[in-house]
């Protein structure tokens, strides 16, 4: 793997694996519903859907055309954080697609009636989102407990700002943020570095313009307003979706792995201790789940649950004793060892395909500025102790900003059962 920077702030990153002559490229842009106003939630989406929609030299049926021929899978996607643009091909038609991707890249048309037309698609994708309890109980969840910061809005915006984006919106969002300094390119496949510089120089020239001599920054932690938030979304389904998200406090990058491997012996897999226990010992729920997760800066602890309207509560009293009987010293080498080889053996998978490799090396180094390879991570995992999942047990419960969101049609009191 080779990574360099360039005097534009441009970041390239490329992982050289020969096993198959395939070739994954994404284009990671450090811009996200993080970096909009208020009147322009959901630009940063509405933008990368433009991005397949039509350029001065193809339509945006001719591109689709071309993508398909030529047996390349695109795609792409909007986070908070970031966005990201990406293709995988075969060798052999590397260097016709790339130039037609970097058309699209620098050369949206931005013509209204496929503006018009793919705003009420994303009007589709709001209501679907909406429909989906899982996704809404998610988005509920965040909107809350980061109340008054720029993570608080939903990626895809709403229907207001939507129907409001103009092109003009569009093209003024795109030249303030996709910048080189905000641009990592990552490749994986059976490519060297010295070959996609060399088409990058060629085909995406404007991205190695300029100097840039800010130092680079990592997105802040946000200090969230302490809250014990409970918030029911009323449905008329059989089941009620629960989703308790618990912000973690300020954390070490050790601390993070720490919290990983206790949130695994919580909640990953099933012989996790909530999911043997209300899954397959009680029949409470049909799925259960825990983990840490990091936004940002911000370390997060996410459980999640669907269970019968009526039994909500009783599901959440299992929970808190679960996670009260960690703090309590219920945790095992053995559980400690499960988990470590979970997570091991996660990392070792990643290099499975080339996309997972440029997905996890570009993301890496938009975010953190660095890459570390598997061999730091497998140690950082190993070097957790018993002592370590006990603290962090230990703390969890201690934490008193958290927001438990429900989709269905279950008591709103039920939720308050879940108190540490």
């Amino acid at each position: 793997m080779k990574i360099k920077q360039y005097s534009s702030g441009l970041r390239v990153v490329v992982n050289t694996k020969k096993d198959l002559d395939i070739v994954s490229f994404k284009a990671f842009i450090n811009c996200g519903a993080k970096d909009e106003q208020p009147n322009e939630y959901g630009i940063a989406h509405i933008l990368e859907h433009m991005f397949f929609k039509s350029t001065p030299n193809y339509s945006y049926q001719e591109l689709d055309s071309i993508f398909d021929e030529l047996g390349v899978r695109k795609n792409a996607y909007t986070s908070v954080t970031r966005t990201c643009y990406y293709f995988t091909c075969l060798n052999s038609v590397l260097n016709k697609i790339t130039p037609v991707f970097a058309d699209m890249f620098f050369n949206i048309d931005f013509n209204k009636n496929e503006l018009d037309n793919e705003k009420f698609v994303i009007l589709e994708e709001l209501k679907m989102g909406n429909d989906n309890p899982e996704t809404k109980c998610v988005n509920e969840a965040y909107s809350n407990l980061f109340k008054a910061t720029n993570f608080e809005h939903m990626v895809i915006g709403n229907a207001k700002t939507i129907k409001a984006t103009t092109t003009e919106n569009l093209k003024n969002f795109k030249q303030k943020h996709y910048l080189p300094q905000n641009i990592v390119i990552s490749v994986s496949g059976n490519i060297t570095f010295a070959q996609v510089e060399k088409l990058l120089k060629k085909y995406f020239a404007p991205l190695f313009d300029g100097e840039y001599k800010q130092q680079y920054a990592l997105e802040p932690y946000k200090e969230l307003s302490p809250k014990q938030k409970y918030v029911a979304n009323i449905k008329q389904n059989d089941q009620s979706v629960v989703y308790i998200l618990t912000d973690l406090g300020k954390t070490t990058e050790q601390q993070r792995y720490s919290y990983d491997i206790f949130f695994a012996i919580l909640g990953y897999g099933t012989s996790s201790k909530l999911f043997s226990s209300i899954r397959s010992e009680k029949g409470l729920v049909y799925y259960i789940s825990a983990s840490a997760t990091l936004v940002a800066n911000n370390s997060l602890g996410e459980i999640m649950f669907a269970t019968s309207n009526d039994k909500v509560g009783a599901v959440l009293e299992e929970v808190v004793e679960i996670i009260k009987d960690c703090k309590n010293g219920n945790i095992t080498e053995k559980d400690l060892s499960k988990a470590k080889n979970k997570f091991i053996a996660s990392v070792i998978y990643e290099n499975e395909t080339n996309s997972a490799i440029s997905g996890k090396n570009g993301t890496s180094l938009l975010l953190e500025n660095k890459i570390d390879d598997d061999k730091k991570i497998v140690e950082y995992y190993n070097s957790v102790t018993l002592e370590d999942v006990l603290n962090c047990a230990k703390m969890f419960t201690n934490f008193k900003n958290y927001v438990v969101s429900s989709v269905g049609n279950c008591n709103k009191n039920d939720l308050k059962k879940y108190k540490l």
